[in-house]
Parts: structure tokens; sequence; C-alpha cells
């Protein structure tokens, strides 16, 4: 009985988290309440209550969960890349996960435009934002200055610079694609637009 009670309580929780991401996504995370989330899902109040003490921790939670989910889901299909072909294919596979998950896309609408946070609130989720949002920038550095040691890539490039043009590529085509400003396919607009950046420093093999 008692497990069948925690299972349940588990089973509450997670209603709470599936049904805030959606009204955060309708509505915005100033303009949703308690009171929304609890009628959501049938619920009275005090018992959303009894889960977070109140959005932010909610919010806390919706972050740690997505991006362990999203962790888990690509641990093993992306390791560190040794070469371009190796970053090229890690970029693919980043974007197509996210291309074929509509309720990561919705998570990620959210929380990319979060205009209306207050400070308190993203200096609290932050760095979870950057985590989620972004390619790992620690692993474009490694790999590209693995490519420019092994003279794959001109030696006169600024790794640093480099790693940052790769990472706004990355992060401008994933808003782009989120907030639909234009109709295209993710992970061919991402390769695209890596091959474009990399094929002018590749160092002509002799």
């Amino acid at each position: 009985m008692a497990r069948r009670t925690k299972e349940e309580a588990e089973q509450t929780r997670q209603a709470v988290l599936d049904a805030a991401l959606n009204i955060f996504y309708e509505k915005g995370f100033c303009r949703t309440t308690f009171d929304e989330i609890a009628k959501r899902i049938n619920l009275t109040k005090g018992a959303v209550y009894w889960h977070f003490r109140n959005k932010a921790d909610l919010l806390s939670e919706l972050m740690r969960q997505k991006f362990n989910s999203k962790n888990e889901q690509l641990h093993g299909l992306i390791g560190m890349p040794q070469d371009l072909a190796g970053l090229r294919e890690a970029l693919r596979i980043h974007a197509q996960s996210i291309e074929n998950d509509p309720e990561f896309q919705k998570f990620l609408f959210f929380i990319i435009f979060q205009m209306e946070w207050s400070e308190t609130i993203c200096q609290r989720v932050g760095q979870q934002v950057r985590e989620i949002r972004d390619f790992p920038l620690q692993q474009i550095k490694e790999t590209l200055t693995l490519l420019q040691k092994s003279g794959e890539i001109d030696p006169a490039a600024d790794i640093d610079e480099l790693s940052l043009i790769v990472l706004c590529m990355w992060r401008g085509t994933l808003n782009a694609y989120i907030c639909r400003y234009y109709p295209f396919n993710l992970t061919a607009q991402i390769l695209k637009s890596f091959d474009l950046i990399m094929d002018g420093l590749k160092v002509e093999k002799k």
C-alpha cells in the first residue's frame, strides 16, 4: 500500500510538471498560477503546493528533468569528436533529437523566450537554460583545438572566436526553428551552416 501511495505521489508530481509546462507555453510564466495548474489536472491548489513550494521551485525541477532526460537520450550517441566529421555528426544527432521531439521543442520555446522572467529567476536558472539550449561550448573548443593541432584547419584561426561562431550559429538557427520564423529543416540547416563556416578554414592536404 505504501509503495502504491509513493507511486501515486510521483505520478501526481509528474502530472503537475506536465500541466505547468503546457500552461507556461500557452500563457507565459508570470501569468500562470497554481490554481490553473491544479484545475488542469483536477487537483486542489494545496495538492500542487504539497509538491512544490512556489513556481520557481517548479520551474527549476522542470528544467532539471528535461535536461537530464535529453542527456540520457543522447548519452552514448555523442562522444568526444576527434575530427571535423565527428563534430559535424554530433551536431547532426543533437539537432535531429530536437527535431523529433515536439514536447522538447515546446519546452525550448518556453525557456528561450523568457522575456517576462524576473532577474531573480534568471539568476537562479540561467546556467540550466544555457546547458539545455546550447551545444556544449567546451566540446566545440576541444575538438577544434585537436583539429588545429592535427593540421586540418588553419593554424592562424582563433579557436575561442571560432568556437563562439559555431555556438552562435547553433543558437541562432535553433531559435529561428523553435519560433517558426521560417519553415526549414533544423538538421539540414545546421549542417549547411557548419559546412559554410568550416570550408573556409580547412587546410588543403598535399
